[in-house]
């Protein structure tokens, strides 16, 4: 095991430690996009579990929400014990309950049981993800903790895109799993963890503040009903209706725990979150850019796995793989775009990622059933660069804001913003795809089916396609359904990705314009008057 390190000592200064420093990078990783993966995979096993448990509609969705929900609402809380306490133990002890939540899900058949252990899970993420990150901050010099930022930024964004495409390997038939088993889900985290724990147990460093700054309890509790409340009302809004009590008893309940957050951390002496952070204009842009980045690209990902499956009739397995040039760009890109970053100024390397997603979303939103693959896949590719060069600096302008003793704080708010942004993402977008797929659907065939049918085709792609397979259904009935189904959520998922391309592009304009200061402010922004004519190309990050 790895002894405490002096508190004279930095980490990225002690030899044993620096020599590893690329290693212990990878187990981080590793650790990092097994929680990612654990969001967007479940998805693909989504409809085994209800076939084999079910489940209701409403059960669906808190497997799904309990994980999600937990996990935002306790990041700062859970990054603040880890710089308090160590954050070698707060990553042990979220990899340990991430996986006992992934033991209890795995051979459960029970609904309830399943979603208690997804909430587990959503526990243990809550301590893992920012302990990462803070120790990656410890263990590096500060000339390469920008490119090892950038590094853990773009698996970050990776494991969205592999969590489907490892989901759909497992539930695929072969000779380890029967077919469609969705405890392999879970198993696989199972695995992952013990390979994980063991290693950081062996080779990761001990660090923590060594300030020893006390812990703020009256903060802590504020941060989780207000974030756990906030993302209650994002997530049950469009199920439920924006006007109903559950969810407006949700808004109000975070804007009472938020807004006492606020208030309280501008009072205490020792604030869990100092507000001073968000007084330097790289912390802030770079909390905005995250949460508007992650806004586009889960809304995105919500609506491409529908589309794929119901649209294109790709399995699990096939829509994972389809979405892999989105996970490679990334992973290529993000290294880069540190250098870049420096050179150009992270504004300006930001907003041209923007620009890229921009375009991403534009060749998506031309997409239909019959399109080219390649089409897609150029469509991914100019995504996955876009999200590669824009998280990447954004990741680094908010830990360069923090000082080290609270780079697990400084590392949750980076976690948090992305999940709210990615909640907001899937409420607003797959608002606005369900909203145009509703009006797509005739009334004379919705008329023509069952009345218990008619309603749940109305609501979903998925019901549809599922109530046309139905032998009982007349043949004409079936096909003209099943028809007129794909082609108005094809028309909705354009819609809607042109509205995300719009979104983008006004944030890119916006970074652009007002990071420059900040940039100005961080010493990255040329200042020689020939320097500040030049912006990046996309040439500079193939370099």
């Amino acid at each position: 095991m790895t002894p405490a390190a002096p508190a004279h000592i930095a980490l990225f200064e002690q030899p044993e430690i620096y020599a590893k420093r690329w290693f212990l990078l990878g187990i981080m990783c590793l650790s990092l996009v097994m929680v990612v993966m654990a969001v967007s995979g479940l998805n693909v096993a989504i409809p085994s579990i209800q076939s084999s448990l079910g489940a209701s509609a409403t059960d669906l969705q808190w497997i799904v929400d309990s994980y999600a929900i937990i996990f935002a609402g306790l990041l700062i809380s859970a990054g603040a014990i880890g710089d308090r306490f160590g954050r070698k133990r707060a990553l042990q002890g979220g990899l340990l309950l991430f996986g006992v939540g992934s033991i209890i899900g795995t051979f459960e058949g029970d609904v309830t049981v399943v979603i208690v252990s997804r909430a587990v899970m959503g526990i243990g993420a809550a301590f893992v993800m920012p302990a990462t990150l803070s120790i990656i901050s410890a263990i590096f010099a500060p000339q390469e903790r920008s490119k090892a930022i950038a590094v853990w930024a773009g698996f970050a964004g990776a494991g969205g895109a592999l969590g489907p495409l490892v989901v759909g390997f497992l539930l695929t038939d072969w000779w380890v799993f029967p077919a469609y088993w969705w405890g392999a889900a879970f198993l696989f985290n199972v695995v992952t963890v013990a390979i994980t724990l063991t290693a950081v147990s062996i080779w990761a460093p001990r660090s923590k503040d060594d300030e020893s700054t006390p812990l703020d309890p009256v903060g802590a509790v504020l941060s989780i009903v207000g974030l756990a409340a906030l993302l209650f009302g994002i997530i049950e809004g469009p199920v439920k209706g924006w006007s109903s009590t559950p969810v407006i008893a949700g808004f109000v309940l975070a804007i009472v725990g938020l807004g006492g957050f606020i208030v309280w951390e501008l009072r205490t002496k020792h604030p869990m979150l100092p507000m001073t952070f968000f007084r330097n204009g790289g912390f802030s842009l770079g909390s905005g850019v995250i949460t508007f980045a992650f806004f586009v690209m889960f809304g995105f990902f919500f609506l491409m796995t529908q589309f794929l499956q119901f649209v294109r009739d790709y399995s699990p397995l096939d829509a994972g793989v389809a979405t892999l040039p989105l996970a490679v760009a990334l992973v290529m890109v993000s290294p880069r775009s540190a250098a870049v970053s420096e050179k150009f100024g992270a504004s300006r390397v930001m907003a041209l990622g923007f620009g890229f997603i921009t375009a991403g979303f534009a060749v998506m939103a031309f997409v239909e059933a019959s399109t080219s693959y390649l089409a897609i896949a150029l469509g991914l590719v100019l995504l996955g660069i876009g999200m590669g060069i824009t998280v990447a600096p954004a990741t680094g302008s908010i830990m360069s804001a923090v000082p080290l003793n609270k780079a697990g704080v400084g590392s949750a708010v980076n976690d948090t913003t992305r999940e709210v942004g990615g909640a907001l993402g899937i409420a607003v977008l797959g608002s606005i795809a369900n909203s145009a797929y509703r009006s797509g659907i005739s009334d004379d065939v919705l008329a023509s089916l069952p009345r218990e049918s008619a309603g749940p085709a109305a609501e979903s792609i998925g019901a549809a396609v599922q109530i046309a397979g139905d032998p009982r259904l007349p043949t004409e009935v079936a096909l003209r359904l099943g028809e007129e189904a794909r082609a108005a959520f094809t028309d909705a998922f354009n819609s809607s990705l042109a509205s995300a391309a719009a979104i983008a592009a006004v944030i890119g304009v916006a970074v652009f314009v007002f990071g420059r200061r900040t940039d100005a402010a961080r010493g990255t922004h040329p200042t020689d008057e020939a320097a500040d004519e030049t912006t990046p190309t996309p040439a500079d990050l193939a370099s």
